[in-house]
C-alpha cells in the first residue's frame, strides 16, 4: 500500500510542472488575444444602450394612472354598477371584446378559461353560487373569485312566498280550468260554482 502511494506521489510531482506550464501558456494567449480585440465602443458601437439614443420623453404616457377596466357578462343591475366610481372604473358591456380587463362581473354566464385574459385580477359572481365559474382552475392561476350571497335575498323571499300561495290555493290549476271553460263557452255560468274546487 505504501509503495502505491509513493508511486502516485512521484508521478503527480513529475506532471505538476507540465500542467502549470500549460496553464501559463493558455493564460498568456488569452491576454494577448484580449489586447488584440477591438473595444466595443470603437466603430460607433455603444455599450450603454440603456440610456444612449433612447427617447424617453414620452414615458409619462405609459406611467400615467388610468381607469380599471371591468368586463360584464349578462345584464348587471345599473344600481349595482353605480357603486363603482366613474373616475376610477370603466364598465365594459358583454359585447365588448375585452383584452385588458382587470375584473369580470357575471351572473349565470358559463365562464370559460379562454375568456379570462392575463390582465384579470378578480372575478365576481353576482349571486350565491359559483358553479358556473372554474374556481379550482382560477385558484391555480392566483385569481380570487367572489360571490354575493345576500344580493338577491329579497327576490328569493318574494319568489318563495309566491310559490307558497300558488301551491296552497292551486292558482295555476284554477287559471288553466277557466281557460278550458272559456274555450267551451261555459266560463260565465261555471265560475261561481267551480271556484270551490280550488279553495285553500
Amino acid at each position: 500500500m505504501a509503495s502505491i502511494l509513493t508511486t502516485a506521489a512521484s508521478r503527480a510531482s513529475a506532471s505538476a510542472p507540465v500542467v502549470a506550464s500549460a496553464c501559463a501558456r493558455r493564460l498568456a494567449a488569452g491576454r494577448a488575444a484580449a489586447g488584440a480585440v477591438r473595444p466595443l465602443t470603437a466603430g460607433g458601437v455603444v455599450v450603454d444602450h440603456y440610456t444612449d439614443g433612447w427617447n424617453i420623453g414620452d414615458i409619462s404616457e405609459f406611467t400615467r394612472p388610468g381607469k380599471y377596466q371591468i368586463q360584464t357578462f349578462n345584464k348587471i343591475s345599473e344600481k349595482g354598477l353605480g357603486k363603482f366610481p366613474k373616475d376610477l372604473y370603466e364598465i365594459k358591456p358583454t359585447e365588448w371584446e375585452a383584452n385588458n380587463a382587470h375584473a369580470i362581473l357575471l351572473r349565470s354566464h358559463k365562464l370559460q378559461e379562454d375568456e379570462i385574459d392575463v390582465t384579470v385580477r378578480a372575478i365576481a359572481r353576482c349571486g350565491a353560487g359559483t358553479n358556473n365559474v372554474p374556481v379550482a382552475r382560477l385558484t391555480e392561476m392566483g385569481i380570487p373569485v367572489f360571490n354575493t350571497p345576500g344580493a338577491n335575498a329579497n327576490a328569493v323571499k318574494e319568489l318563495v312566498l309566491c310559490g307558497l300561495l300558488l301551491g296552497s290555493r292551486r292558482v295555476v290549476d284554477g287559471i288553466n280550468h277557466m281557460k278550458e271553460l272559456g274555450e267551451k263557452g261555459l266560463a260565465r255560468e261555471r265560475v261561481e260554482k267551480d271556484k270551490a274546487m280550488f279553495g285553500g
